[in-house]
């Protein structure tokens, strides 16, 4: 599975960028928590390489982890490690890009999964689980968008 999701924020790109690199602000705008039914915390301080999301389900047990790889003024680039189908562990990315136009931020959402099945298997769970995962990753651009400019413009 691999798709690209874009929205234009009407802020400039360093208050965006803020917004997406630091796992504390993920956390207030993301819609996965509230889809799953996960509780979320941050091991590390949220914004330094390495600083992990970690997802537990409401028995305590780690579902997954999302680390904060790598972080530039233009890109911001996560790495998961979740349980998928079967219980098979699932290594998706999701990649922020971030272009400035004029005032505004146009932010693109890069993501990318193989589901650890065989072939035939694999094309039909993509299918199912793509259609679900696309539309959070939408709802997410939407939050980040109402999150971002809730706040006043910095410069």
């Amino acid at each position: 599975m691999q798709w690209a999701e874009s929205i234009t924020i009407d802020r400039p790109r360093d208050q965006v960028l803020a917004a997406v690199a630091d796992e504390h602000q993920v956390m207030a705008w993301s819609a996965w928590p509230q889809a799953t039914g996960y509780t979320c915390s941050v091991e590390g301080d949220g914004t330094s390489v390495g600083s992990e999301i970690v997802f537990r389900s409401k028995d305590g047990q780690v579902q997954g982890r999302q680390r904060l790889v790598a972080v530039g003024d233009t890109r911001v680039e996560y790495r998961l490690r979740n349980r998928g189908p079967g219980g098979r562990e699932i290594t998706p990315s999701i990649d922020f890009t971030l272009a400035e136009m004029g005032e505004s931020t146009r932010v693109t959402l890069h993501f990318q999964a193989d589901a650890p099945l065989p072939t035939p298997l694999r094309q039909i769970v993509e299918a199912v689980l793509g259609r679900r995962v696309r539309a959070l990753h939408v709802k997410d651009l939407q939050d980040l968008k109402a999150h971002v400019e809730s706040r006043p413009v910095t410069l």
